[in-house]
């Protein structure tokens, strides 16, 4: 192949070489087992992982009422002195809930990239980092009377990708390939 490429050097076609090799490999990858399984990685962590760590750093970003809702969707039973008190409340604990959003989506990043390094071992401890701070933050906001309903489903999202990683996981054991 080395000699091949320096064919295409010399006919200053290396650029053609090398689009002709990619796309060779591309149409070849899903015909092997090893194959799918590296674009299995690569999809969950492109289609999945990473649009939801730029949700979670988008909504830090922006504000929590971008994440969970229009004024973070305060009870309409409360009286205005219970709204008051829980605005205040909500104050208080809007920093730490902002903190763990930016690095529940910076852990999302990580957990991707450990996926795709195939290191099962530190992608489960991570996965475990997010769920607590994906619980934590559903219990301050639960707390403060506030609409959870996003952070539940980000909680259920993140719980099926731990399980799609789990199955990675045991694919690649059964695969016996090297960790990367």
């Amino acid at each position: 192949m080395r000699a091949e490429f320096d064919a295409a050097v010399e006919d200053r076609r290396p650029l053609t070489f090398a689009i002709g090799c990619l796309t060779a490999a591309l149409r070849q990858m899903p015909m092997r087992e090893e194959g799918r399984f590296v674009l299995t990685n690569y999809a969950l962590a492109l289609a999945v992982m990473v649009p939801i760590a730029a949700i979670e750093i988008s909504s830090a970003i922006l504000g929590l009422p971008h994440l969970f809702g229009e004024q973070g969707a305060l009870g309409a039973s409360m009286t205005s002195g219970q709204k008051l008190l829980v605005d205040g409340a909500f104050r208080v604990a809007a920093p730490s809930v902002t903190l763990l959003l930016l690095l529940s989506g910076g852990a999302q990043l990580r957990l991707a990239w450990l996926m795709l390094e195939r290191d099962w071992g530190r992608a489960t401890s991570v996965g475990a980092a997010i769920l607590a701070a994906i619980t934590t933050q559903i219990l301050f906001m639960g707390s403060l009377f506030l609409d959870v309903g996003q952070a539940v489903t980000l909680g259920g999202v993140l719980g099926i990708e731990l399980t799609l990683i789990a199955g990675l996981g045991r694919w690649h054991a059964d695969l016996n390939l090297p960790p990367s």
